[in-house]
This record gives structure tokens, C-alpha cells and sequence, in this order.
């Protein structure tokens, strides 16, 4: 036993002992910070962090919320349903909060946060009459609503507010929602029914899996006993749990039937090939202080761990696979002393496959992008420890010898059943038949990255979220302005200018509406200008007051004016009143403040232009669009994805060229034409090309060259380890990665058929390119 191997060995433990001390200490005091904002992977632009806040502080406002309407033809039994089911939810403990019943005196809580302020309150309409119409005609009318019945709420004395201005603006308010309080439940009427609604959050992470678990319970014992109140009933219901808890269901079922299958036949691989499971154990520490190397340097070197990382990551360190194989393969029907050569003998080929295999992750870190530096160095590091732990600890873990029985005999003797490619007419049918094939698949080949293509949403929580969004007139969170200005009043005054741009927008039908903050608290200079306009033409001489008096024969005089107070925004937060809206208020950002408008109607995506040139005329003012940003941006990952793999297989072949020689394009050819037939038959099977489909070409390479470096090393016929070892190598991979194909989850599936149609065509055509010369 060498003295240098042993104290390689030793010093080897005690790193991976320091890691583990350090992942230890990490997990158990919850230091070890994960991120799971998909948006916070992708590079930002200036104004980007500001939409990446509001689009969170959207998602919070609505990622613990379900709501639900429980309609029938009438109200008393929508209302008789509704009871039963918020019973049956309020059964179900304390895990839910319920909003349902409204006390009776919510209006007037309403109406008495505004008073104080109902003299400089006007809404665009109100504001262009008082601006134009003629005084007299004002009278007319205010004399009108004095006489008629019914009308608009009113608060105070007719002479206090002869046009009722107060109660025109806070009808204006209400006719944003449909919402309404009935018997003091919330209602809303639609598609000639009436329903009740309810709205549930969820206590703790919005995103826990145990919480999504023991909602959907609650939610159908309260369907069934609303139904069970009244049988002609129907329930809708929508939110983000709802689809949290189905991605987590089909998460846990994917997990039992891929996950288990995949790992059964692994075993049942290694059990028939090496005649027990510890050459598995060991393949699996290696994999394990891979995991554990890279977890403990990210941390280190990054403020959160993405779990895209941790997912993607774990899954290519997956390749050290090759590396523990391919020893117990070489180690078969070899005695144990043997093992130290055969370690002197393999370590420059396994140095070679693991250098190739790195270039492709090393480049990564030169993107500009903070997803792709995490994933290389997460997994050039993973790859590293794995590979160490194989040359420095498995000479010493591995002492007992191990048989060459039937099946392994066998398995690596079909490398003899490949033909070799040369000047014959098999080369030429395999060229036509390649370039064929490529030809094809080019021609059919297009990509789309979109991102709702990989969604996986059932289709009945689609529609009901689009029926709950129609009867309840929701504004979509995908699409918004997001406003920053140095004050707070700067914000209110931006949004001001862009409301009047978009009133033209809804006149010509390209939007149906918007919800602002400013449409409850306007700027410090309107409130001022309208209360200065509401003096003027009510209370000034010759105003509606003085003219209404005449026509009335009385004679009235107007109260005396009061100091304008402006509403604060502050003010209006902290009352119940801003409770629907206040999400949309980001508050203090950098230098300044922020606030979002909401948009209906803004579902074409050929209208975003017309919406988009309104923001670039006001300053401070950028139209969001995140499915539109963030598919663009997955486009651009796919585009420079693209380049890094070309430029990897340059890196790749001038490695395996100071290796082997001339012969070193014959362990990269494979690899690169099974990667060509793999994307060509996708596109013949009609898939897009996304980014998915390129990251497992990056596997593919890291996988597949090393098949080729093994077989070139050893490219005898007779040989049975070298072939037994890819072919082991590359089944577990396919059972690892290529039964995601299996997959219910778009990217999942992407990722699963690549490698699938990669793994297996980087196996099948290897042994073609290996050279009948070198032959043993």
C-alpha cells in the first residue's frame, strides 16, 4: 500500500469530515438559505430588482389565499351553502383563516375613514363637469337631487355637498368590485346566480408542503357540505394553493413511481452485474460526498442556494456514476492485491473523463448569468469530490474480489456485435441514414419559449380561476405598471399621468380598466386642485350654491372653507379601507418609492405595445409584462446554453487530442452526432426546442464522451470490461434521468426525452467510431 495514498486518503477525510461539519452546522441551524424565486436565477437590468420586488409582493398577497363562491339560483340558498361550508371549514381547526361574515357597519367604516376628506375627492367625470359645465346647469341639478327620492348615498346636509360629489365618489369606488355585503356575508352576482363568497388563508409558508397536504381535506369535507346543505349548489374556487397542493401531489407521485422504478433497476443492475450491492454503496458515497462538497462551497461563496440548484445540481453530479462503474467493472475477476496497478493504470483515463466532463460546467460560470455561475460551480465542485473520493478512498473500501459471473461476461461481450465504421457500405448507409434523419428534424425544428409551456395546471382549476376572475373582475398580476418616483406623492402624481393616457385605451376597447392606489388616495396637488375647484364652482360667488339658493328663493350661505388636509398615504394604510388595494403599495425602494398598477383586460399580448409606449412617456413609470420577460429571458438561456456546448466540445476535443492523439475526435463524434439525432427526432415528434432540451445536451456530453474515452482507452474487441462499464454506466443514467421522459411536468419531460434519445445514441454509436488499428 502506498505511504502517498494513504495520506492522500486521510487528508481526503478530513475534508470531507470539515464539510460535514460544516453542512451540519448549516442544516441544524437553519442557516443554509434557499431561494425559490425562479426570477432571482436570471440576470437583471436596471429597474429589474424593482419589478422582481413587486412581482413577489404580489405572489405574497396571494400565495397562502383561496377563494371560493358558493352560488345557487337564489340567495337564500347560496347563503344557506355558504354557511355549511364556512362551518365545515371553521371544524377543520385553526390551520385556516376564514373571511366571511362582515359586520353590518362596514360601509359606514368606509364612508367615515373618507369624510374628513370628501371635499377634495372627484373622479375624472366629476372633475371635467365641474371644469365645463355651465354653473347654472350645476344648479339645475343639484336642486334636481334634492327632490329626488332616491339616490345616491349621501353624507351631511344637502347644502354641504349640493351635487353630492362625496357619494358620486364613493360609487365610483364601489363599481370596481361587484362585491357586496348582503345579510353580512360578501355576494356577487353573475351568469344568473347568486353566490357568496369566501376567502381562506393558509397559516405558515405559503408553499409547505404539509399545509398543502391538509387543505385540499378541508376543502372538499366544506364541498360536500355545502352540497349536502343545498344539492343544487356549486362551488368555484381558485388560488395559488390549490395549485401548489396538485404540483406537490403529482411531485409525491412521480417520486413513488419514477423515483422507485429508477432505483429498483439500478439495483437489480448491480446485483446481476457485480454479484451484491456494496459496489453500489460505494457509487453512492461517492455521489454523496459530491453532494456534500458542492453544498458546503455554494454556501460559502453564494448568500442563498436556489433549489433549481440543488435540483439540477444533484442530478449532474449524477455523472460521477461513470467514474465508480467504470472501477468495478475493471476490478472484476481481478484479485485485490491487483487493485493499486489497475488504480496506476486507470487514473489517467478517469482524470481525462472527469477534465472533460468539467470544461462544459466551468464555462457556465463565465455567463452572465447568477442561475448558471451557481449550477458550475455547484457542479464542477460535486463532480470533483465525487471523483476524488473514487481514486483516493475506494482502493481502500474495496478489498474483497469480485467474479466475472455469466451475465457480466456476457453483457460486456456484445461489443463484439458492432460493426465497424470504414470504407464499407455499412458507413455509407449509416451516413445517409444520420444525414437523413438530421435533415429532417432541422427542417421541422422550431422553438418556443414560452413559459406556460411549462405549466402542468389541471384543466378544471384553469377554468375555474378564469370563471372566478370573470364574476369577480380581477385585474391580472402578469401584466402591470410598475411606478417609482423619489416621494410618495411623486408615485400618486405618476400614476395621475397615466391614467389619463389609458382612458383613451379603454375607450378603444384595448383595455377594459385598471386598479391604482391613486384612484383612493390621489396626489398631494390633486386632492389641493380639486378642493380648490369644488370652492370655486360651489361655494364662490355666482357658484352652484348661491344660484341653487336663488331658484330654491332662499337665501344660503356656504360654510366656511376649512384648511386642505391632504389623505396620506400612510393614513390610508393603516386603515381597514386599503386592505384590497394595499399590496399594490411597494412602498420605500432604494432612493425613492414604488407602487403597481393593475390592469384589466390586458390579455393580448399585440395590445402590450400601445400599453407599453403610455410608460415610456411618463418618467419613472416601466409596463411589466413577466410572462413576456421571463420567456424572453429562458430564450436567452437557451441561446447562450447553445454556445457554451460548442464551445465545450472545442475545450472537450483538444483534451482528448493530447490524450489520444489523432484519435481523439473518435471518443467526442459519438456524442455529438447522438446529441444532433436526438434534438432532430424531438422535432419530429413535433417538441419545441427550450432551454430544458439544451441542459441535457450538456449531460449528454459529460456522459456520453466519457463512454468514448473508456472504449478508446481499451478498444479491443475481446476486452469485456471496458464496454461492460459504459453500458452499465449508461442504463442507470437512463433509469437516473431518461424515465423522467414519464414525466407529468413539461420541463421534466423535456429534460427526460433528451436524455433518454441522447444517452442511448451515444451508446449505441460509440463503439462504431472506436478504430479496428488500435485493437487489442
Amino acid at each position: 500500500m502506498p505511504l502517498r495514498a494513504r495520506r492522500l486518503a486521510i487528508g481526503w477525510l478530513l475534508v470531507v469530515l470539515a464539510m460535514a461539519g460544516h453542512g451540519l452546522w448549516l442544516w441544524s441551524g437553519d442557516r443554509l438559505h434557499l431561494e425559490t424565486d425562479m426570477l432571482a436565477m436570471l440576470p437583471q437590468r436596471a429597474g429589474d430588482r424593482a419589478a422582481q420586488d413587486a412581482t413577489r409582493q404580489l405572489a405574497d398577497a396571494a400565495g397562502r389565499r383561496v377563494v371560493v363562491l358558493v352560488g345557487a339560483p337564489d340567495w337564500p340558498s347560496a347563503r344557506t351553502a355558504a354557511d355549511a361550508y364556512a362551518a365545515a371549514v371553521g371544524a377543520a381547526g385553526p390551520s385556516l383563516a376564514l373571511r366571511y361574515r362582515v359586520g353590518d357597519d362596514l360601509a359606514d367604516d368606509w364612508i367615515g375613514f373618507f369624510t374628513p376628506y370628501r371635499h377634495q375627492l372627484l373622479t375624472d367625470a366629476q372633475r371635467a363637469q365641474m371644469e365645463t359645465e355651465p354653473a347654472d346647469r350645476l344648479a339645475a341639478r343639484a336642486v334636481e337631487a334634492l327632490y329626488r327620492p332616491f339616490g345616491l348615498p349621501r353624507v351631511g346636509t344637502w347644502q354641504d355637498d349640493p351635487l353630492n360629489l362625496f357619494g358620486g365618489w364613493l360609487a365610483a369606488r364601489a363599481a370596481e368590485s361587484p362585491v357586496r355585503v348582503v345579510d353580512g356575508r360578501l355576494s356577487v352576482a353573475g351568469d344568473g346566480r347568486q353566490y357568496a363568497l369566501l376567502m381562506l388563508e393558509q397559516h405558515g409558508p405559503a408553499f409547505s408542503i404539509a399545509a398543502q397536504r391538509a387543505l385540499m381535506p378541508v376543502l372538499d369535507a366544506a364541498r360536500a357540505a355545502a352540497l349536502a346543505a343545498v344539492p343544487a349548489a356549486e362551488v368555484v374556487n381558485a388560488g395559488v394553493p390549490l395549485y401548489a397542493a396538485h404540483a406537490a401531489e403529482q411531485a409525491h407521485r412521480e417520486v413513488h413511481t419514477i423515483g422507485l422504478g429508477s432505483l429498483a433497476g439500478i439495483l437489480v443492475l448491480t446485483v446481476l452485474a457485480f454479484n451484491g450491492l456494496r459496489p453500489r454503496l460505494l457509487v453512492a458515497l461517492s455521489i454523496g460526498v459530491g453532494l456534500l462538497a458542492a453544498i458546503s462551497v455554494c454556501a460559502l461563496l453564494f448568500e442563498r442556494i436556489h433549489l433549481i440548484t440543488l435540483v439540477f445540481g444533484a442530478s449532474l453530479v449524477g455523472v460521477a456514476e461513470n467514474y465508480g462503474t467504470n472501477w468495478f467493472c475493471n476490478r472484476l475477476g481481478r484479485p485485490p492485491e491487483e487493485r493499486w496497478a489497475m488504480r496506476r493504470r486507470q487514473a489517467p483515463v478517469m482524470w481525462l473523463a472527469m477534465l472533460t466532463t468539467v470544461i462544459g460546467y466551468a464555462l457556465l460560470a463565465l455567463a452572465p448569468f447568477p442561475g448558471l455561475r451557481q449550477i458550475a460551480v455547484f457542479s464542477g465542485v460535486g463532480l470533483l469530490a465525487a471523483f476524488v473520493t473514487v481514486l483516493w478512498w475506494f482502493p481502500f473500501l474495496d478489498r474483497r474480489r469480485i467474479e466475472f459471473n455469466r451475465f457480466a461476461a456476457w453483457l460486456g461481450s456484445r461489443r463484439a456485435l458492432w460493426p465497424a465504421l470504414g470504407r464499407n457500405a455499412f458507413t455509407v448507409v449509416f451516413a445517409v441514414a444520420v444525414t437523413g434523419l438530421v435533415g429532417a428534424g432541422l427542417a421541422r425544428l422550431r422553438s418556443n419559449d414560452d413559459i406556460r409551456l411549462l405549466q402542468n395546471s389541471p384543466p378544471t382549476l384553469i377554468e375555474q380561476q378564469l370563471r372566478l376572475g370573470a364574476l369577480l373582475d380581477l385585474p391580472s398580476p402578469a401584466q402591470f405598471y410598475l411606478v417609482t418616483a423619489p416621494s410618495e406623492d411623486g408615485v400618486l402624481a405618476a400614476e395621475e399621468a397615466v391614467k389619463q393616457r389609458l382612458a383613451a385605451r379603454v375607450a378603444d376597447g384595448t383595455l377594459d380598466g385598471w386598479q391604482a392606489v391613486s384612484d383612493w388616495v390621489p396626489s398631494r396637488e390633486r386632492q389641493q386642485q380639486d378642493a380648490a375647484l369644488v370652492a370655486r364652482r360651489i361655494d364662490g360667488d355666482g357658484g352652484v350654491l348661491a344660484l341653487a339658493a336663488a331658484r330654491l328663493g332662499e337665501t344660503l350661505a356656504p360654510a366656511a372653507a376649512a384648511a386642505v388636509v391632504p389623505l396620506a398615504v400612510a393614513d390610508w394604510l393603516a386603515a381597514p379601507v386599503s386592505e384590497p388595494l394595499r399590496h399594490q403599495w411597494l412602498g420605500r425602494f432604494g432612493d425613492g418609492y414604488a407602487s403597481v398598477m393593475l390592469l384589466r383586460g390586458a390579455h393580448d399580448p399585440a395590445r402590450f405595445g400601445a400599453l407599453a409606449a403610455i410608460a415610456a412617456e411618463v418618467p419613472g413609470v416601466r409596463f411589466v409584462d413577466k410572462v413576456g420577460e421571463v420567456s424572453e429571458v429562458l430564450a436567452r438561456y437557451r441561446q447562450l446554453m447553445g454556445w457554451v456546448i460548442v464551445a465545450s466540445y472545442a475545450l472537450v476535443l483538444v483534451a482528448l487530442c493530447l490524450r489520444f492523439g489523432r484519435r481523439g475526435w473518435r471518443a467526442l463524434a459519438p456524442t455529438a452526432i447522438a446529441s444532433a439525432l436526438a434534438i432532430a427526432l424531438l422535432a419530429l415528434l413535433g417538441q419545441p426546442l427550450q432551454l430544458f432540451n439544451v441542459l441535457a445536451l450538456l449531460l449528454i456530453l459529460g456522459m456520453g464522451v466519457d463512454y468514448g474515452i473508456f472504449l478508446l482507452e481499451q478498444p479491443g474487441r475481446s476486452e469485456r470490461r471496458p464496454f461492460l462499464s459504459v453500458t452499465i454506466a449508461a442504463a442507470c443514467i437512463e433509469l437516473a434521468f431518461g424515465l423522467l421522459a414519464l414525466s407529468q411536468t413539461p420541463a421534466l419531460r423535456a429534460f427526460g426525452l433528451t436524455m433518454l434519445f441522447g444517452i442511448f445514441l451515444a451508446w449505441l454509436l460509440t463503439p462504431l467510431f472506436m478504430d479496428a488499428d488500435h485493437a487489442a
